[in-house]
């Protein structure tokens, strides 16, 4: 069958009283023929979701591409399946010209563990860009590699400097949750303050309890989100409030955040909240909202992923393809 009347075909489908099975497989063969790079790559993520070779192909195929956003969505699509097989091509993407890139590879890269990495780590503790030398501090975490990791401690970026001393603190070294409450206070910066605060969560620090409630109130709203992230981690559920009325923020950058701070961490009302954020105007929610219903209560929400598939949005009614199709 020629490629045109494949496409027709797929279209006919769409468009017909098809059984959502059919329809949904048609909306992610259709996405892996788009033309568009990135919504070839969220067709693959959906792929490799429900176990089909295409998916995994797809991607790796792209990052051997000259399309730029193609190749920064396979990375990114990449680190959120967890893939954590060492890969030649993602260690040389590192080498990038193009700081974006680099940036997705080395993020990639923090989930491996392989010895082939430690020496890309040490690579990008040097580069340039800060993010860079974070996610490199994120990787040598794996090594244990406590000399390399303490010249984060001192480096130039207070994000780096956080980092550093957050992943020390997981390997076992005493007081940083000290030198991260300590670089808190000099100046006062929002991102510096979200960092730390996550920072300190992650390193179970109980006693940091109080004073991040106090950021739930008269703060910006991404300091609000936040915290109330970080308070789940600590096992408090003061914030989750503060995460409701984060969803119904004018600010589709709040209402993102927050649902991405639902789909990890469960509340009890968090599924009614995840649904309606799933038809959210705002795609970025929609689609983080469909792939944490996906993740946690498929087969409950099929209807809400059927009704979804018929989106005007190519990239919401992939996320509901794949959701749909999991929930089997």
């Amino acid at each position: 069958m020629k490629k045109e009347n494949v496409i027709f075909l797929l279209i006919f489908l769409l468009n017909c009283g098809t059984p959502p099975r059919q329809k949904a497989l048609a909306v992610l063969e259709e996405g892996l023929r788009d033309e568009s790079a990135v919504i070839r790559v969220n067709a693959a993520k959906a792929c490799k979701k429900i176990g089909d070779a295409r998916g995994i192909k797809t991607l790796y195929e792209t990052l051997n591409s000259d399309d730029k956003n193609g190749v920064v969505a396979a990375l990114a699509a990449l680190y959120d399946l967890g893939e954590k097989t060492y890969s030649p091509i993602v260690a040389k993407l590192t080498s990038d010209r193009d700081p974006l890139i680099r940036a997705e590879a080395y993020r990639l890269m923090s989930l491996i563990d392989d010895e082939r990495c430690h020496d890309v780590f040490i690579k990008g503790i040097q580069d340039k860009i800060a993010k860079i030398r974070r996610f490199s501090y994120l990787g040598l975490e794996e090594f244990k590699d406590k000399k390399n990791i303490r010249r984060g401690l001192s480096d130039l970026d207070p994000l780096v400097r956080i980092t550093s001393a957050m992943v020390l603190g997981r390997i076992g070294e005493k007081d940083m949750e000290n030198f991260i409450r300590r670089e808190l206070m000099i100046p006062p910066n929002i991102n510096v303050w979200k960092h730390g605060v996550l920072a300190l969560a992650q390193l179970g620090d109980t006693s940091a309890v109080s004073f991040i409630k106090d950021l739930l109130v008269d703060t910006p709203w991404e300091l609000k989100v936040v915290a109330a992230e970080a308070l789940l981690l600590l096992n408090n559920k003061d914030g989750v409030e503060v995460l409701k009325q984060a969803l119904d923020s004018g600010d589709p950058f709040v209402r993102v955040k927050a649902v991405q701070v639902l789909k990890d961490n469960r509340i009890p009302e968090g599924d009614e909240l995840l649904r309606a954020a799933a038809e959210d105007e705002y795609i970025n929610v929609s689609i983080v909202a469909i792939e944490a219903l996906a993740r946690r209560r498929a087969k409950e929400n099929r209807e809400l992923f059927i009704k979804l598939m018929s989106a005007p949005n190519p990239l919401v009614k992939i996320a509901a393809a794949g959701a749909y199709l999991r929930s089997e």
